[in-house]
């Protein structure tokens, strides 16, 4: 679970997981990222901004009531712009249900569990959630994960999920995060061929049909190098 390997950092950490050590200072972000001012926290107390750091790596930043985004949150907030929200569904065709599972249902996905989920999927529906996982992509998400199917199918276990896709279905993209790679161009490949919604062939979705990229193939490359540099701890400064 993108361990990290540098020396600095201590082992077992997940792009997605709170960190084992803290470091408080005062960080200005926008939808790239955070920068960092090495003054001390005590300075700006009152402004109740706060940075967590694994060693000099940003993981969440809070300024003004904004979460700013972890490495996964940075890939999971470009995914999510053409898959859908947290209760977005579809029968097989992208956009056929606009109302997402409580047009079906009458409840959301966090009400239910992953076994209901998984049931929905075998009778009603195809594509769940904000990363639009398919059956078979679900199933093996679960598996690998250790989410139970009584765990209920909250953001943070479909967080969890996208995170052991990232993983293990997908190593690549996690190795270009990590460093362990220098391949973005397979990075961004391997994205495409998971959510239809990134693109592959130009600005064309690899699965074609109704499918249609959401994105274009510099927003991907953009999201995955401010995930890597937030993971390794070098984030690039952004202005508000």
């Amino acid at each position: 679970m993108f361990d990290l390997s540098a020396t600095i950092n201590p082992p077992e950490a997940a792009i997605g997981q709170s960190p084992p050590r803290i470091n408080l200072g005062f960080c200005a972000c926008n939808q790239y990222g955070c920068r960092l001012s090495r003054q001390p926290m005590r300075l700006y107390a009152s402004l109740v901004p706060a940075l967590f750091l694994i060693g000099s790596q940003p993981v969440a930043c809070v300024v003004k009531g904004v979460v700013d985004r972890t490495p996964l949150a940075v890939v999971s907030s470009l995914i999510s712009k053409g898959e859908g929200s947290w209760d977005s569904v579809n029968r097989g065709s992208a956009g056929d249900t606009p109302g997402g599972i409580r047009s079906i249902t009458g409840r959301s996905l966090s009400e239910m569990t992953v076994r209901e989920v998984q049931q929905l999927q075998r009778t009603t529906v195809f594509a769940v959630g904000r990363y639009q996982m398919i059956p078979s992509t679900l199933d093996y998400a679960i598996k690998m994960s250790g989410v139970s199917e009584e765990d209920h199918f909250t953001p943070a276990v479909q967080d969890k999920l996208l995170q052991t896709l990232i993983d293990h279905k997908r190593p690549d993209i996690g190795a270009f995060i990590r460093g362990q790679s220098h391949d973005i161009e397979l990075a961004m490949k391997e994205m495409a061929l998971e959510w239809a919604s990134i693109p592959y062939y130009g600005s064309s979705s690899y699965y074609g049909g109704s499918n249609r990229a959401h994105v274009t193939k510099q927003e991907v490359r953009l999201a995955l190098q401010r995930a890597r540099d937030l993971y390794l701890g070098s984030p690039k400064e952004a202005s508000l």
